[in-house]
């Protein structure tokens, strides 16, 4: 029977330990599904591993589709205000100071991108949000939005002369939300349409992102990198779902969630030799791989 949860990290840690461990300077750690149990907490073990990286001087990055907003309530509530990367990385946000944080990076979608596929989903009727910087459009409050602030706790501003607005602007993402068993059939008919020249990813269940092209956790994680003057072999990046699998796959330390589908699961063993499989994100996963790697290496 194949190893999985804590036994496959405790394997995972027998097998490394013989060979040096690399100095980490950065840990980029994706929200959901990663650092958050599955009712969108910090479990306090998460908690306590990351104020204690935290005071060993490692750079602790929030990595997250989510925006700059939402993001926030976890930096605060870690009191950990280093780097965040939002958006599926169309954004860098630097250090928090005094309440505020510059913005390092930003991609937003050429606007004539946008309103093709604002007349597309107008078309076929499908849920569409705008997510700028500092504010997330709708058309109007439906089970789909409801989806979202349920999972982010985002707040929309609806308005009725919705498409009138977005029209010919640059939004930093878009999210098409559909039911569940749609998403797969929506995700292909956005590639065929749109995958030569936008970012599109699978996300939640419900969820189809668009970003600019060249955006993703990785370009974004290289950004910050050189920004702060680090090598990727300095930073151990955590992940669960396909738009973590960029920023995995140029991080130094790869680390997959237990909880992740076995489709991502069989492509990045299949890639990379060195992946290190955590505990599910119900199992304190983050904090048993910094516990094991990090703040005990030797065993």
């Amino acid at each position: 029977m194949p190893e999985t949860g804590i036994a496959t990290s405790i394997a995972n840690h027998a097998q490394i330990q013989d060979r040096k461990m690399p100095e980490y300077k950065l840990l980029a750690i994706d929200l959901d599904k990663t650092l958050l149990d599955n009712s969108h907490n910090i479990p306090r073990r998460n908690y306590d591993a990351l104020r204690k990286c935290q005071d060993m001087g490692i750079c602790v990055v929030l990595a997250s589709g989510r925006e700059v907003e939402t993001i926030e309530r976890f930096s605060d509530e870690l009191e950990i205000y280093d780097p965040i990367i939002a958006c599926v990385g169309a954004i860098v946000c630097g250090e928090k100071k005094e309440g505020k944080r510059d913005l390092l990076y930003h991609k937003p979608i050429p606007a004539g991108l946008v309103d093709r596929v604002m007349e597309f989903t107008k078309d076929v009727g499908w849920c569409l949000t705008v997510h700028y910087p500092d504010r997330i459009l709708a058309l109007e409050s439906d089970k789909y939005t409801d989806i979202y602030h349920n999972q982010t706790g985002a707040t929309f501003t609806f308005v009725d002369d919705f498409y009138q607005i977005i029209e010919g602007t640059q939004p930093t993402k878009l999210i098409t939300i559909v039911d569940a068993d749609m998403r797969e059939s929506v995700y292909q008919n956005f590639l065929e349409k749109w995958g030569g020249e936008a970012n599109i990813t699978k996300t939640n269940p419900e969820y189809v992102e668009l970003n600019a092209k060249g955006v993703d956790k990785g370009i974004a994680l290289m950004e910050l990198c050189n920004i702060l003057g680090l090598s990727l072999d300095q930073v151990m990046a955590f992940g669960d779902n396909y738009s973590d699998l960029p920023m995995l796959e140029v991080a130094g330390g790869k680390v997959l969630m237990d909880n992740a589908s076995d489709e991502i699961k069989a492509e990045l063993k299949g890639k990379f030799s060195d992946l290190i499989m955590a505990p599910a994100n119900e199992d304190d996963g983050v904090a048993e791989i910094i516990e094991n790697l990090i703040l005990s290496p030797n065993g």
